[in-house]
């Protein structure tokens, strides 16, 4: 029995110097390295042209510091290279004494301008005692309309770029603000007194159709020059809200009925503007030429900046032209009718034809280092007695 004991007490403490190995085997062992780990939580992804982004990052040690500790940080590419698409809100970060943690935020710099993802690496400057384990790794993606750009208008908008015209800023949902003035002398209310309106919305713009690897070309296919709603206000004023001179017209009388055309039918209605040229720049700032000769309801051709104007009653004229309708052909291209260019844009702006005192030349500029684009030019309508001045301005984010 003795035997046993002894030999069961042996293979007890055997087996406990065992365990005791083993476990002295596997702890991890401090060696004086402090591991640095950079982290973020959520979507590390950081995407031009929308608003309020950021990543909330976190820059922690696996020790504690013995004094206020400066760490600088940086942001480099794929090639190492330091980036200037994002801004960090404290550089260098304090680790405090005592404390391994370090909170910042990064966001996209106000300039940050890229047509491919670009994938990003945040780590630091090397510094004694810190040993790089874990770096952020972060994406940043251009706006989705530069994203949804053909690779042909890629090709061009780079080359543009090449060349100091850099549109890509321009590209998309761009902010509009400005003035619109009207004189007064008009034929009919509200334009027998001066008026002003602000303009302040957006314009989506692309690159035209028109552009050539020579000629840079933009085309605004929504609220060109923010004044869809503007024109809109112009052409129920000369038509289907006017009492007084547009139901005596015989052509109005049999058209209004013919295609239910009134004050209260739900009509839609949609503006674009194509042919807007850049110029080369000089000192980074290009002129643009945008007014061009456009045929007018009679076939004439008027300069003009060329709006072109979309009109849910029109085409509803249209459909019954088509399908010969007596009464629509009967009365089709005269005034009377729902073809807008027959009451907007009517007059030649790069001559006074009014001669009232409200003439005054139009011009269009981009300057590419306030990344501003400025127009001022003149348009016309119907009942109007002088020329609408239109000033506009193009700031890009």
């Amino acid at each position: 029995m003795k035997f046993i004991s002894k030999l069961a007490m042996g293979m007890f403490i055997a087996l406990n110097i065992v365990s005791c190995s083993k476990n002295d085997d596997s702890a991890p062992q401090y060696s004086g390295e402090n591991r640095v780990y950079i982290t973020a939580k959520g979507d590390k992804v950081l995407t031009l042209g929308e608003a309020n982004q950021k990543i909330e990052a976190k820059f922690s040690l696996t020790t504690k510091v013995n004094a206020d500790t400066a760490i600088h940080l940086k942001v480099v590419d794929a090639q190492g290279q330091t980036s200037d698409l994002v801004s960090l809100s404290a550089n260098p970060i304090i680790i405090a004494k005592e404390a391994r943690e370090a909170t910042f935020t990064l966001t996209l710099k106000a300039n940050a301008s890229i047509t491919e993802e670009q994938r990003l690496k945040v780590t630091f400057e090397p510094i004694t005692g810190l040993i790089a384990q874990e770096d952020l790794a972060i994406v940043v993606k251009p706006s989705a309309v530069v994203m949804n750009l053909t690779p042909a208008q890629r090709q061009l908008l780079n080359a543009y770029k090449a060349k100091g015209i850099d549109l890509y800023p321009f590209m998309g949902k761009v902010k509009v603000t400005g003035t619109i003035f009207s004189p007064a002398g008009g034929n009919a209310e509200p334009f027998v007194k001066e008026f002003t309106r602000e303009i302040n919305g957006s314009t989506l713009i692309t690159l035209s159709a028109l552009a050539t690897s020579d000629s840079p070309v933009l085309k605004m296919t929504d609220n060109p020059m923010g004044l869809t709603e503007f024109w809109l206000f112009l052409l129920r004023k000369n038509t289907v809200e006017d009492t007084e001179f547009f139901p005596a017209s015989p052509v109005a009388k049999a058209i209004m009925p013919l295609i239910n055309w009134n004050k209260d039918s739900k009509e839609t209605f949609g503006v674009t503007l194509d042919n807007i040229k850049i110029g080369s720049p000089t000192n980074g700032v290009s002129q643009i030429e945008f007014i061009h000769k456009t045929k007018d309801l009679y076939d004439d051709l008027t300069d003009m900046v060329p709006f072109q104007f979309t009109y849910s009653a029109y085409d509803r004229f249209k459909k019954l032209v088509d399908e010969g309708n007596p009464i629509a052909i009967e009365n089709n291209g005269q005034a009377g009718g729902p073809n807008p260019i027959y009451y907007l844009n009517t007059t030649n702006i790069l001559s006074d034809k009014y001669e009232k005192g409200a003439w005054k030349a139009s011009t269009g500029s981009i300057n590419f280092t306030e990344k501003k684009m400025s127009f001022e030019f003149l348009i016309s309508h119907e009942y109007g007695g002088d020329y609408i001045i239109v000033k506009i301005e193009y700031i890009a984010q």
